[in-house]
C-alpha cells in the first residue's frame, strides 16, 4: 500500500489484484489483473506514471499506471516478492523474496542487472536511499543489510532486533534507517555508522510496518496490537496513538504533504487519518 503520487492510493491484495483508489473520494479508480497468486507489495514510480508490483508468484510486473496495462513481467525469483521499490530516478527497480535474495532491475527493459545475495533466510522490506546509491534490506533473522548499489558490495549489518526485520525506512535526507520488527520494537540506525541510535517501545505486538515522514521529523510505525504510533524521529518520545477497537495494521504510509497517514489493515480495509 502507498500513498506517494498525488492523490491516489494503491493497495496490493491477496485476492490477486492491485487497486487504485481515488484519496479524496475513495472511488476505485482501477483493478489491475496480471498475478497468478497473492499480491504483497505495489509501488509507485517518482513520476506516478507506473506501478509496479511483487507476488507469490514470483514474479514482479510493472504496469502502466493511467491505462492499467501490464508492460513488463520481471521473472528470476525463486520464491515469494514481498518487498518492490523504485529507485529515486525511476530507473531500476530493487525486489526482496522468501528467497533471500534483493534483486535490481532495469525498469526499461526489464533486465536484472544485479542479485544482492547475503541474508541466508526470508528477505522482508527492501528501501533505496534518498540518492540511489544505497539499498537497505530486512530478513527474517532480525538483520539489516545496507548494499552499495553500484558494487553490489554488503556495506554494513545491522543486529539489534531479536525478531523478523519486517519493515526498512530510510530518513529523506538519507542520514538514519528506521527498522520494525517481530519483536516489537523501532530501531534508529545511523546509516553511515550501523549505530543504533534509539530503540523505540510502545507497541505490544509485532512492529510491521514503519515510514518516516515526508519531512524527516516525525516516524509512524503500524503493528498488530491494533495500533499506529507517531513519534518524534530526533526525541523517540511518542506522541500520537491512533486505534481501532480490533484491526491488526499490516501497513503505514504518509501522504506527501505529510498531514495524512494511510494504514491497511489484515482485513484489506485502507483508513486514512489526520495527524496534523
Amino acid at each position: 500500500m502507498e500513498s506517494r503520487w498525488r492523490e491516489r492510493i494503491i493497495g496490493a491484495s491477496w485476492d490477486k489484484t492491485i487497486r487504485i483508489w481515488d484519496a479524496k473520494s475513495g472511488e476505485n479508480l482501477q483493478i489491475l489483473e496480471g498475478h497468478s497468486e497473492k499480491v504483497f507489495s505495489a509501488s509507485w514510480s517518482p513520476d506516478g506514471n507506473y506501478l509496479a508490483s511483487g507476488s507469490e508468484d514470483k514474479t514482479v510486473i510493472i504496469w502502466d499506471a493511467n491505462s492499467g496495462q501490464r508492460l513488463k513481467s520481471l521473472e528470476g525469483h525463486s520464491d515469494s516478492v514481498i518487498s518492490v521499490c523504485w529507485s529515486p530516478d525511476g530507473k531500476y527497480l530493487a525486489s526482496g523474496s522468501t528467497d533471500g535474495i534483493v534483486k535490481i532491475w532495469d525498469a526499461e527493459n526489464g533486465e536484472c542487472i544485479r542479485t544482492l545475495d547475503g541474508h541466508s533466510w526470508n528477505m522482508y522490506s527492501v528501501s533505496w536511499s534518498p540518492d540511489g546509491n544505497y539499498l537497505a534490506s530486512g530478513s527474517s533473522y532480525g538483520t539489516v543489510i545496507i548494499w552499495d548499489v553500484k558494487s553490489g558490495k554488503e556495506l554494513k549489518t545491522l543486529k539489534g532486533h531479536s525478531g523478523y526485520a519486517w519493515s526498512v525506512s530510510w530518513s529523506p535526507d538519507g542520514k538514519y534507517l528506521a527498522s520494525g520488527s517481530y519483536d516489537e520494537i523501532v530501531i534508529i540506525w545511523d546509516a553511515k555508522s550501523g549505530e543504533c541510535i534509539q530503540t523505540l517501545e510502545g507497541h505490544s505486538h509485532y512492529v510491521w510496518s514503519v515510514c518516516w515522514s515526508p519531512d524527516g521529523k516525525y516516524l509512524a510505525s503500524g503493528s498488530t496490537d491494533s495500533t499506529i504510533i507517531i513519534w518524534d524521529a530526533n526525541s523517540g518520545q511518542k506522541l500520537k496513538t491512533l486505534e481501532l477497537n480490533f484491526g491488526l495494521f499490516r501497513f503505514v504510509s504518509w501522504s506527501p504533504d505529510g498531514k495524512y497517514l494511510v494504514s491497511c489493515d489484515r482485513n484489506g480495509i485502507i483508513r486514512i487519518w489526520g495527524v496534523k
